[in-house]
């Protein structure tokens, strides 16, 4: 079975969020919830994180290949 997308953890941590919100969860589930969130919303965030360089990256990247030509417009 493959790795749970982001989306997928998201919805998870979502529903734990939910479940704990209730306030009706007895404690040791309260604290099993409490500390798969917190598991989850690192990855989430570890995830978030590396989209965000790679789009940054990419966006240099294009950046550069467009960057004017300091030599364009002088005659030689």
């Amino acid at each position: 079975m493959s790795e749970p997308t982001y989306e997928d953890k998201l919805a998870r941590l979502t529903a734990v969020v939910e479940e704990l919100e209730q306030g009706d969860v007895p404690l040791e589930r309260g604290v099993a919830l409490y500390k798969e969130g917190l598991a989850l919303a690192r990855e989430c965030s570890r995830r978030l994180q590396a989209a965000k360089n790679e789009v940054t990256q990419v966006g240099r990247e294009l950046l550069t290949v467009f960057e004017p030509d300091e030599t364009a417009g002088e005659e030689q």
